[in-house]
């Protein structure tokens, strides 16, 4: 009962309510210049955003993350209707597999075996299969929808760990099950 009794008639010493009063000051400067700068980053992306597209979405995706840059490149390049080209971060050959495979981020598996290739306007997977078909493409969420004349739409799913988009998964033309696809060449 004595040390409760001691603690309520305390008082503190000057150098205490100094110093208290000096970590407050400092916590609502720090708090403030935070706010300044996150005004002042923001104002730059918007200035970018009108001026630099394509060096907006780079930066937007490098500091916020693929999800963050997927939703600005569908409303900046107009994929809210299908369109002929491909998303840039799809053009290329993706070689399918049927397990999900672990590589280092910017890697390509060793074999480009019967790849899928997106380009002008194209779905080819010319190795096995010799399908060739003419598509439009769409952004939705996180799926990249490629519409057929024949098959309909196929979404193709964006798997991306931070800023970089690591592999996608979808089901081929005339296949049942999906495959991971991995980029092997541009």
């Amino acid at each position: 009962m004595t040390s409760v009794s001691r603690w309520r008639h305390y008082r503190p010493a000057r150098i205490e309510v100094v110093g208290g009063l000096v970590a407050l000051a400092a916590s609502v400067v720090y708090f403030g210049a935070l706010h300044v700068l996150d005004g002042r980053a923001g104002l730059y992306l918007e200035e970018l955003r009108q001026s630099d597209p394509d060096r907006y979405l780079t930066v937007l995706r490098e500091s916020r993350g693929f999800e963050a840059f997927l939703e600005e490149y569908r409303a900046l390049a107009d994929y809210d209707e299908f369109q002929r080209l491909p998303p840039t971060f799809l053009i290329g050959r993706w070689t399918p597999r049927p397990a999900q495979l672990r590589l280092a981020p910017g890697t390509s598996p060793e074999q480009c075996s019967d790849p899928m290739t997106l380009g002008d306007g194209m779905y080819q997977q010319l190795d096995t299969g010799g399908v060739s078909l003419p598509v439009t493409y769409r952004i939705e969420g996180q799926t990249v929808q490629m519409r057929t004349e024949d098959e309909g739409i196929m979404p193709i799913e964006l798997v991306s760990y931070g800023g970089e988009l690591d592999h996608i998964r979808y089901v081929p033309p005339g296949a049942e099950f999906p495959v991971y696809g991995y980029l092997c060449g541009r």
